[in-house]
C-alpha cells in the first residue's frame, strides 16, 4: 500500500513523498479526520469530526468531554482501519487544546498514542478574560466587536 506521507512535503527528486507504512497510513487517516470539519469537502459533505464546532467552550469540563465522545464515535465510523480506545480532550498552554487519541492501527498491533494541538483564537481571547489580561480583538478578527457598515 502506498499513499502521501504526512506531513505533505517533496522528496529529494521532486516528487511528492510518499510512505508503504500501514501505521503511517491510518496516522494520517485519523489526524485528516480530526482535523477536517464537516462540510469542508465538497464531494464528501459529511466526513470531519467538526471538532471545533464541538469545542464552543472549551473551558467546561463536560464541554470537553462531549467533544471527545464525538471525535472517537465519528473516528470509528471515519477511519475503520484505527481500533480507537480513547479519545481526551485537555487544555494546554494558553490559546491550545490537546486532543490525545490512543488507538490501534491494526488488530494486533500495540497501542499509538497521538496528541494533536490544536490552537483556537476563541481558547486564547478566554484564557486572557480570565487573568485580566484582555487585550482589544485585532481589527477583522471574528472576536472583534468592530462593525463596518456600507
Amino acid at each position: 500500500m502506498k499513499a502521501i506521507d504526512f506531513p505533505f512535503r517533496f522528496a529529494p527528486g521532486g516528487a511528492i513523498a510518499l510512505t508503504t507504512s500501514y501505521a503511517a497510513v491510518v496516522r494520517c487517516q485519523v489526524i485528516d479526520a480530526v482535523m477536517t470539519n464537516l462540510g469542508e469537502r465538497v464531494m464528501r459533505p459529511r466526513y470531519g469530526c467538526d471538532f471545533q464546532a464541538a469545542l464552543f467552550d472549551p473551558s467546561d469540563e463536560l464541554v470537553r468531554r462531549d467533544a471527545a465522545g464525538i471525535i472517537k464515535n465519528r473516528l470509528s465510523q471515519l477511519v475503520t482501519r484505527a481500533i480507537v480506545r480513547s479519545v481526551t480532550v485537555e487544555l494546554g498552554n494558553p490559546g491550545e487544546i490537546i486532543v490525545t487519541i490512543v488507538y490501534r492501527p491494526s488488530l494486533y498491533a500495540t497501542d499509538t498514542v497521538l496528541a494533536l494541538p490544536v490552537a483556537s483564537e476563541f481558547i486564547s481571547r478566554q484564557q486572557s478574560i480570565l487573568s485580566g489580561d484582555l487585550q482589544p480583538a485585532p481589527p477583522g478578527s471574528l472576536l472583534s466587536a468592530e462593525v463596518t457598515r456600507a
